[in-house]
């Protein structure tokens, strides 16, 4: 499963957000992403995603409710206009890293399943964050993504059939990071919820994929398990229904987390799981007449 694939599942749907609960979600990405460029580089942050903002909202929750503020401040991308920003805490900064980290593997798994010309604009930035990677330092978690990415990629040469060995890798690597450094019950709900959310994010790309894959013989653990043949609605429905009970383990792990006061996180989580992960299964719901319209449009 191609790194690359799994950015982008995790957004909130915004126009649900309250306005406030909006500005702090784009605060929280802004406040990241100026944690990435003090602690994994200058340049590290282009490839930072809107997925990063989950982990760091999670995160904050176990946090003193003074470490948490914002101030509106200018960057690079909006220098005319000041704009909220958190500022930075333990939270942003662990957020930072483990993508600093991500980005990392998300480019060498570009570099590999790329054409040549994709690769030549790709191979600027490798030296940018081969070093995010280094300055991350969070070895621990540098080491569970290398390797639970490795054995994915070891399932993929291997043509594995089963798209639940590939979730249950990516489902412990977000396990992992989600609980680093808690312990007791904390650990154990956060990693509960990282786990369910892994296996969520590869069992969807992947059907989200299948067509795509299908047709140009790419690797895809549910053409193969279907025979390459185009997905019945019976199919459909049996992948929609596991990805919905993936969801329901996300939701009751995320009901044991400590929210107390904090509404505005506990709004935008909520929002996430209950909104935003079952917006981006709703093209399983997409007819077959519909999926050949698309792939003619495709062709032309």
């Amino acid at each position: 499963m191609e790194v690359a694939d799994i950015f982008g599942y995790v957004k909130p749907v915004i126009s649900e957000l309250l306005v406030k609960d909006y500005e702090f979600y784009k605060a929280t990405y802004c406040g990241i992403c100026r944690s990435m460029k003090r602690h994994t580089g200058s340049l590290s942050n282009v490839t930072l995603s809107y997925d990063s903002v989950l982990l760091a909202l999670v995160r904050m929750l176990f946090l003193p409710d003074g470490d948490i503020g914002a101030k509106k401040r200018r960057c690079i991308a909006h220098p005319i206009k000041s704009r909220p920003m958190l500022n930075e805490n333990s939270a942003t900064e662990y957020t930072a890293r483990v993508f600093g980290v991500l980005s990392y593997y998300k480019m060498r798994d570009d570099l590999g399943d790329e054409g040549f010309s994709k690769k030549l604009l790709l191979a600027p930035a490798r030296p940018i964050l081969s070093h995010a990677k280094n300055k991350a330092k969070i070895p621990d978690i540098a080491d569970v993504i290398k390797s639970r990415l490795e054995a994915i990629s070891e399932l993929e040469s291997n043509e594995e059939r089963s798209v639940d060995r590939g979730a249950s890798l990516f489902g412990e690597l977000l396990g992992e990071i989600f609980a680093y450094g808690l312990s007791g019950s904390d650990k154990i709900v956060t990693y509960s919820f990282g786990y369910h959310l892994g296996r969520f994010i590869l069992s969807a790309d992947a059907a989200e994929d299948y067509e795509d894959d299908r047709l140009n013989g790419k690797y895809n653990p549910y053409v193969l398990m279907y025979d390459g043949k185009p997905l019945t609605e019976e199919n459909k429905a049996t992948i929609k229904c596991a990805l919905i009970l993936e969801c329901k383990e996300i939701e009751r792990a995320m009901d044991l987390m400590p929210f107390g006061s904090r509404l505005t996180i506990e709004n935008i989580i909520k929002n996430i799981v209950y909104r935003g992960l079952i917006k981006r299964i709703d093209f399983l719901d997409t007819k077959p007449e519909e999926i050949e319209t698309k792939n003619a449009k495709g062709r032309k």
